[in-house]
């Protein structure tokens, strides 16, 4: 976590990409881990059967750096318990929140003026990989002009935009769960897009570097 507080009128909008943490008063356990306990989620699961553990399956992937509309579904290279296989990522869409929603994460004065923004995240289970309890990281707010906005990483529950995983039934090909990822947009600036940046996984396929070339949509 970064000290001091960021002064927000005298950096460029490229600067913003800061981080911050949030501490909902529900709830003062540390955040989701990549493979999650289990946890009430939207997760669905389609009666198709899983792929046996430990097998890699692969997918036709999502190159990186490609552009997509909300709305358009990625497909990116996942693992979890030594399973491979393929995620669906499609932002569904992107809501516009008040400061005021901001109030139960204690941020203070290092969010004074900033608006959130909930981005809505569908993931499915391309491959039928036993994918159990798995969760999406390293989303992104992009502010109007292609930069990344100050991403917030929750401590505990918040009611306006839990990040959700896929739960126990997150074995089966096209399986879905959704999630929401929290953004904020300094004063005058509006969060219009997002991106997935994940490189964890660059290895299991050619041109998925997408820490170097984000995989981005926009609204």
């Amino acid at each position: 976590m970064r000290t001091g507080l960021p002064v927000l009128t005298a950096i460029s909008a490229a600067t913003l990409a800061l981080a911050l943490s949030g501490c909902s008063s529900k709830d003062d356990k540390l955040p989701d881990p990549p493979i999650a306990p289990p946890a009430t989620s939207s997760a669905s699961a389609p009666s198709s059967s899983a792929a046996p553990a430990g097998e890699s399956v692969s997918a036709p992937y999502t190159k990186q750096g490609t552009k997509l509309k909300v709305g358009e579904k990625a497909v990116v290279p996942f693992k979890s318990k030594n399973n491979t296989g393929a995620l669906g990522v499609t932002v569904t869409g992107i809501d516009k929140g008040v400061e005021a929603d901001l109030a139960p994460l204690k941020l203070g004065d290092r969010a004074k003026g900033m608006t959130p923004y909930y981005i809505q995240v569908k993931v499915t289970n391309e491959t039928g990989t036993d994918f159990a309890y798995a969760s999406l990281g390293l989303m992104n707010g992009l502010l109007a002009d292609g930069t990344k906005g100050p991403h917030v990483t929750v401590i505990g529950k918040f009611e306006k935009c839990d990040s959700e995983n896929g739960g126990k039934t997150f074995t089966t090909k096209g399986a879905s769960f959704t999630s929401c990822v929290l953004a904020l947009a300094p004063a005058g600036a509006e969060v219009k897009g997002a991106s997935y940046s994940a490189s964890t996984y660059r290895d299991l396929a050619p041109e998925t570097d997408y820490g170097k070339e984000a995989v981005t949509w926009q609204s």
